[in-house]
């Protein structure tokens, strides 16, 4: 069993997208990640009875989280050419963003420039 980063995931096909000549460094970067996370050790701990790992920016500030967001939503609605209203739904459909649908429903109708 191997676990793999979702090159499908609007956050990292966004990067993926514009890597450019960086896209062979980007996915050997990616496969490293794959590689060296530790797998085991996380399913020893958490068998273990001991902190379980924090997923879906679990403790995160909700700020923290709309940071991300925004960053999304921008490349959703500026460089996939989506409609504000269709990248809010793709956010409530996406991992793990889909817990914060209040954070989703605040993103604005109209982006300011950057």
């Amino acid at each position: 069993m191997r676990y793999r980063i979702s090159q499908d995931h609007p956050a990292v096909r966004s990067v993926l997208e514009e890597a450019g000549p960086l896209l062979p460094r980007i996915h050997a970067m990616l496969r490293v990640i794959e590689e060296t996370v530790p797998v085991q050790r996380i399913w020893l701990d958490t068998a273990e009875g001991r902190d379980v790992p924090r997923t879906g920016f679990a403790d995160e500030a909700p700020s923290e989280v709309v940071t991300v967001l925004r960053i999304l939503f921008r490349n959703l609605v500026q460089k996939k050419g989506l409609s504000p209203q269709l990248a809010r739904q793709q956010l409530l459909r996406t991992e793990p963003f889909q817990h914060y649908p209040e954070l989703i429903g605040s993103l604005p109708d109209t982006l300011p420039p950057e």
